[in-house]
This record gives structure tokens, sequence and C-alpha cells, in this order.
């Protein structure tokens, strides 16, 4: 391999994939759905990027032993937004699709802005602004003072 490995797929275990796929698409906009049958969907959530809502009773036979529990998930999916405003609008649009609030918009320490919600199955979305980021057009992401 002589190339970075690039994350080309995310795949959630989600309890009903039509909620997941229009808690995605119809409420965080996301693009359409680009394959779904049953079990799974797909969305496409960047550039070479998918999301896939796969149904949490499925996995075990590909994953392993997989389950929700009382606690969130140990991870978060996060979105860099070009305002303030942004992360208010995303924040106000994930709670109207039925999210649930983890914080809302707050200044931070490090100078930006940033909001957590719980999809509907618990995993955690950051809709952060950070005025320091940036990123290239080979891709390279840069931070600021963060």
């Amino acid at each position: 391999m002589t190339s970075a490995l690039d994350i080309t797929a995310i795949t959630l275990g989600v309890r009903d994939v039509e909620r997941s796929r229009d808690f995605y698409v119809d409420g965080l906009g996301f693009r359409s759905v680009l394959h779904q049958q049953g079990e799974i969907a797909f969305v496409q959530c960047a550039p070479g990027q998918l999301l896939a809502l796969w149904d949490v009773a499925q996995m075990p036979g590909e994953y392993g032993d997989v389950a929700h529990g009382s606690s969130a998930p140990p991870m978060s999916l996060g979105c860099n937004l070009g305002s303030a405003e942004e992360v208010e609008e995303l924040y106000a649009a994930a709670l109207a699709a039925g999210a649930g609030s983890v914080s809302p918009p707050t200044v931070r320490a490090w100078g930006g802005v940033s909001a957590c919600v719980a999809d509907p199955d618990g995993f955690r979305w950051d809709f952060v602004h950070n005025p320091g980021f940036r990123t290239d057009p080979d891709g390279t992401v840069h931070l600021g003072g963060m």
C-alpha cells in the first residue's frame, strides 16, 4: 500500500433503519439514500464517504457481539461548520428531527462554538464552529489554535 488509508464508510448499528434514514436524510439533510434493502441503508455523508445504517440485530453475524446498552456508545461523529449560527441551525434541525439534546450551542474555551445531540439510537453528534478550521485543496485539515 503506497497511500494513506481513507475511511470510506462509518457503520452505525441502529434499531430502526427507516427511522434512522429519515433522521439523517430528511432531518439533517444528508444526500439521498444510495442503496437500501431492509436491514441496511447507505447515505453519502462526505465526498467519498458513506454512513451505513445497519439493523443492529443483523450485525453480530459479521462483527461479533454488538449491542446497545444503557450508556451512549463511546464515540461521536462531528461536523465542522462555517459559523456559530450554523451550529445553532443544525442543532435546532436535529432536535426537530428527533434528536435529544446533550449540550446546547456553547462558546468553548478554545475559541469556537459547539453543540452535541444524540440521534435516535444515542449516537452523539458534535456540531462545531472552529474559527481556525480549514481544509487544503489536497484534503489536509488544520485546526488552528485548538
